[in-house]
């Protein structure tokens, strides 16, 4: 049995996981926890990364034009290669916290499957894959960060801006397309709203403006730590 508890922040792309992760890891040494933070992909990390990278870029086609099954697999062998180091740390460890894990895979390659009955399928492909074959741990707690589209296509138009090494100067395929954006944030909330483990935090309120419009208001990063920080204490105190 693993000495630290695993705990996944998962959201669409510009959902404010970065902002999170720098609250969530200063609480844990406010507490004196040892931890550790990983991000998947693992760029730079390994040959599936590798081939990530190229996908994002879109060397490979449109997002919509590579096999998603191709895709998930990728993902999975990225998070297998580093499997070492990751169970040196859940074994050492008071806490491993992680940008992205297996629902991300199964969000955002269902999403772009349109067949009900396939997306299913490749969403219980997909766990069986990293759970069960490839070994993988389940978290002890999966939280997704739920951003309206609105302000994640928002984010997205600043996004472009920044030069993010992985890319080589290029635009990620995913984020370039909010279509799959909307799509991947139903896949997040239909699984974790059946899976184990899983917390939903909602990340904006919708209220009326002072023009009588309805629009969406952020929480502040500390306001939403507070929404789900009941939720850690909770699986540390186990």
């Amino acid at each position: 049995m693993n000495k630290a508890k695993l705990v996944i922040l998962e959201s669409c792309d510009s959902g404010g996981k970065s902002t999170q992760v720098e609250i969530i890891k200063k609480y844990f040494e406010e507490k004196k926890l040892s931890h550790s933070f990983f991000h998947f992909p693992m760029y730079g990390h390994n040959e599936f990364s590798k081939v990530i990278a190229k996908f994002l870029q879109g060397d490979f086609g449109k997002a919509d034009e590579v096999d998603p099954l191709f895709v998930a697999t990728q993902y999975a062998m990225d998070r297998f290669k580093f499997m070492p180091e990751l169970q040196k740390e859940l074994d050492t460890k008071d806490i491993v916290l992680l940008d992205r894990y297996v629902f991300s895979n199964i969000a955002y390659q269902c999403a772009k499957i349109e067949d009900k009955k396939e997306r299913e399928n490749l969403a219980i492909f997909i766990k069986e894959l990293e759970f069960n074959f490839l070994a993988l741990p389940y978290p002890d707690l999966n939280i997704f960060f739920d951003v309206p589209i609105e302000i994640i296509e928002e984010r997205l138009i600043e996004r472009k801006k920044e030069n993010r090494d992985y890319l080589e100067g290029k635009q990620d395929i995913h984020e370039t397309d909010i279509d799959l954006q909307q799509r991947v944030r139903l896949e997040y909330l239909k699984q974790m709203n059946k899976e184990p483990n899983c917390q939903i935090v909602e990340c904006a309120i919708n209220a009326e403006a002072p023009n009588g419009r309805f629009v969406w208001y952020s929480h502040s990063p500390e306001n939403l730590f507070k929404l789900y920080q009941a939720d850690i204490d909770r699986i540390l105190s186990i």
